[in-house]
């Protein structure tokens, strides 16, 4: 789904209100992905502020079992038309300090925003890591194979014996 950006522009308060209700190809999920989000224009700039929620499909990674997690994202992106260098100046070299607004998406010239794009990627980011299908999952069996245990070192088993003797004893 393709929002064209002469839409948002051309709407009433150059605002544009959108409901989505479909799956999104690559992203598992039990049932539909959820969205209700907002485009406004404002000059060479597109927000986008909405909420999305969708229950996604995941692999515990503690005991492998399949469970589903309900991941509810607050969208909050900026889109400019042109260019971030025309937008901000060109970068001098010297270091910036990165503030809230500076992070934006360029165009590139599109004629819009991709919605699917924009919900998968922000569903992607706020997936769990680990993912973790309950907080006192302590794993399976299975698992214990690729556990890491504690190998010391045979060399180092004469210090297991050594006593250290305290001064005035």
């Amino acid at each position: 789904m393709n929002i064209s950006i002469d839409d948002i522009k051309n709407a009433k308060d150059h605002s544009l209100k959108i409901n989505f209700e479909n799956e999104i190809k690559d992203l598992s999920t039990d049932g539909v992905v959820k969205a209700e989000l907002i485009f406004s224009a404002f000059g060479s700039y597109i927000q986008v502020k909405g909420q999305i929620v969708a229950n996604v499909k995941l692999i515990c990674d503690r005991c492998l079992k399949n469970f589903l997690k309900k991941i509810e994202v607050d969208v909050d992106e900026t889109y400019i038309l042109g260019s971030a260098k025309s937008a901000k100046g060109a970068h001098s070299g010297q270091e910036i300090e990165l503030k809230d607004g500076d992070f934006i998406t360029e165009l590139h010239g599109e004629d819009g925003i991709d919605v699917e794009d924009l919900i998968y990627q922000s569903v992607t980011l706020n997936i769990p890591n680990p993912s973790v299908c309950d907080i006192n999952c302590n794993g399976s069996p299975e698992m214990e194979k690729y556990i890491k245990k504690e190998i010391s070192d045979p060399r180092l088993d004469v210090f297991k014996n050594l006593k250290i003797k305290k001064e005035g004893k």
